[in-house]
């Protein structure tokens, strides 16, 4: 989990941007030179490069030290930033007007009366663009704090819905067996109380372990076996996905819950859910699919279990997640694909 507010600056994303801002800067310096004899291309040149030298040896230094950073606080690791983005200066602008132009591998562009005049402005522009910077990096972390607080409090809230809905659903289920078959209807009750103690382990989590989510499958399948017998036919296809990944608690279970409830309890004759899963390009595609029933019933979808896996998918995983859904007259089936995270990049 992040601990401050400075971002990762090994990604290329942070690369691109502090690359584009600082030719920004460049530019605004050239501009606002008032005369030069180098002409206004060779002075922006020469200004982009010292810009450069600056900020990719910043970041490099900060990259390698990120680990360090992130154990941080926010005032330590803003201060430390801070200090060694101005040490760099120093550092790249001795460079540039002491070191090179004496072997000739730049152009002088600084008088030598000007030199000490120049460290200043160069050490002043440095400073009020690092604490504009470092601010802006501040506000943006206390913003993405706040997005992810209220995001976590809607997922909570949609979590807690899906409990009541599967208990009703698995109570219902063995409610209808109480008369018809007592002794089953017990067994029910003793399968459902491991589900739900099986379901407590992960009550508070968002996300879990996938191997987690399949066992509440398996346990909720085992109930409905129990009451479907030879009608219900499941056919596991999941090796190729690694069982560390994360998903949100309780994802799985209420999309084989409406595979059953549409596809295979309507039917005389049953029939077979399939549960797929792929792992292609760092990403997981897990489907479940289940026959069409064509007999007449008065079970119409709403889509509930679907709204809420994609809101929660969408406040887990930052719009990378997807459901997609595929039906022809025989079959319905519903994918979910996420990016495979393990409880290490939590």
């Amino acid at each position: 989990m992040k601990k401050n507010f400075l971002p990762d600056f090994c990604s290329l994303k942070v690369l691109l941007v502090v690359f584009l801002l600082t030719q920004l800067l460049a530019f605004l310096l050239a501009l606002a030179a008032d005369n030069s004899e180098l002409g206004f291309l060779s002075l922006f040149a020469l200004r982009s490069l010292l810009c450069l030298w600056i900020a990719l040896s910043s970041i490099v230094l900060l990259c390698s030290l990120k680990h360090f950073l992130n154990a941080c606080s926010n005032t330590f690791s803003g201060l430390f930033a801070f200090i060694l983005i101005q040490l760099v200066c120093i550092s790249m602008s001795y460079l540039a007007i002491e070191i090179l132009p004496r072997y000739q591998l730049l152009i002088p562009f600084i008088d030598p009366e000007d030199r000490l005049a120049f460290y200043g402005r160069t050490l002043g522009i440095s400073a009020l663009v690092s604490i504009a910077f470092l601010r802006y990096l501040y506000v943006l972390y206390q913003w993405q704090q706040q997005v992810e607080a209220k995001a976590a409090a809607k997922l909570n809230a949609l979590q807690a819905r899906m409990r009541p809905h599967f208990l009703f659903n698995s109570l219902n289920s063995i409610a209808g067996l109480t008369r018809i078959n007592p002794s089953l209807a017990e067994s029910l009750v003793e399968d459902l109380a491991e589900l739900i103690r099986a379901s407590m382990k992960i009550d508070e989590a968002l996300l879990v372990p996938l191997s987690e989510e399949f066992n509440l499958v398996r346990l909720y399948l085992a109930i409905e076996y129990q009451r479907l017998e030879s009608r219900l036919n499941i056919r596991w296809d999941i090796e190729d996905l690694p069982q560390d990944a994360m998903i949100p608690a309780l994802s799985l279970q209420p999309l084989v819950e409406n595979a059953v409830y549409y596809g295979i309890e309507p039917s005389l004759e049953g029939g077979e859910i399939v549960i797929k899963g792929d792992y292609r390009f760092n990403r997981l595609f897990i489907s479940i699919s289940n026959p069409v029933s064509h007999e007449k019933t008065s079970r119409s979808g709403h889509n509930i279990a679907l709204n809420n896996l994609k809101a929660r998918l969408d406040g887990c995983f930052q719009q990378e997640a997807a459901v997609k859904i595929q039906t022809d007259d025989k079959h319905y089936q519903v994918t979910i694909e996420i990016p495979y995270e393990n409880s290490n990049c939590r």
